[in-house]
């Protein structure tokens, strides 16, 4: 309890076990603290979910969680900052089986749906349904352990709210987040109708693309998120925020978007992160 009494800020979604750390990550957890803030480090694969986890165990504030994430389902890309991933696909049982090693874990992902590298591949009906599939062996893991999930998606919304309403017409409950969240007000309402939390990162701060309708800003829909529903992140190493926008990114920067955020709703800084660090605190249970 002393942990979030003196905590401001809580990143919902970042890598900080990442190999993208390796040579300064004391110094990156030194400037997260000195900001009060606390972290939720993201699996992406088995292995670093491990990773992920031992990590959390060493430092009190830091929380992890265990996932696959879908690229890795169907794509052959390796990222340096993530490290190697062998794993193509995960099981329930195998999900399972990891979070139930550690308290530290308080959700499964990042899973869910990317259809971006996939636009020109003639099949991509399978590339679809290979990811689908990988997607329920989350959700099935989650409503085992009875944990939220957090969910990856790009270029692929209205079929995630597909996804989720049938799940719900079959009875079940899935309660998460959708992490990185840049849709309009038209994508993000289906979600918050399902019960999904939404969180905004960096992409937030960064000014319109060209030609852009202002109207299908992030802005937009970040004026319109119940404040109940919404979350802040970071998802470092990735997607600084301005002012360090194509810099490697690092859990203290989730304040530059909790300012814009802020800025947006009309709300001072302390107000927005107290709500925010309220909403995270009560989707993963961190109290």
């Amino acid at each position: 309890m002393l942990l979030f009494m003196q905590a401001k800020l809580i990143d919902t979604h970042c890598h900080v076990h990442f190999p993208a750390y390796e040579s300064d990550r004391e110094a990156v957890l030194s400037r997260m603290r000195e900001k009060h803030i606390v972290a939720i480090t993201i699996g992406t694969a088995m292995e670093n979910s491990r990773l992920g986890i031992a990590f959390a165990e060493a430092h009190a504030d830091v929380w992890a969680t265990v996932g696959l994430h879908p690229s890795h389902t169907t794509d052959a890309y390796q990222d340096e900052n993530e490290g190697a991933v062998h794993e193509k696909k995960v099981s329930k049982e195998q999900l399972i089986e990891l979070a139930r090693s550690s308290k530290r874990v308080v959700a499964i992902g990042e899973a869910g749906l990317d259809f971006y590298r996939f636009q020109d591949i003639p099949d991509i009906n399978t590339v679809k349904a290979i990811q689908e599939k990988t997607f329920r062996e989350h959700l099935l893991a989650a409503y085992e352990l009875d944990l939220p999930i957090v969910i990856h998606c790009r270029e692929a919304l209205p079929r995630l709210a597909e996804l989720l309403q049938e799940e719900q017409n079959a009875g079940r409950a899935p309660r998460g987040v959708v992490h990185s969240f840049t849709g309009t007000w038209e994508e993000a309402k289906p979600l918050l109708d399902l019960g999904m939390y939404l969180a905004v990162n960096g992409i937030a701060t960064f000014p319109l693309r060209k030609n852009q309708d202002p109207e299908t800003a992030i802005d937009r829909t970040i004026e319109r998120i119940p404040a109940e529903r919404l979350l802040v992140e970071t998802d470092a190493p990735y997607l600084a925020p301005s002012p360090y926008r194509g810099q490697r990114n690092e859990p203290a920067f989730v304040e530059y978007v909790v300012r814009h955020a802020a800025e947006v709703r009309g709300l001072s800084f302390d107000e927005f992160a107290e709500q925010t660090t309220e909403n995270a605190q009560e989707l993963f249970r961190l109290v």
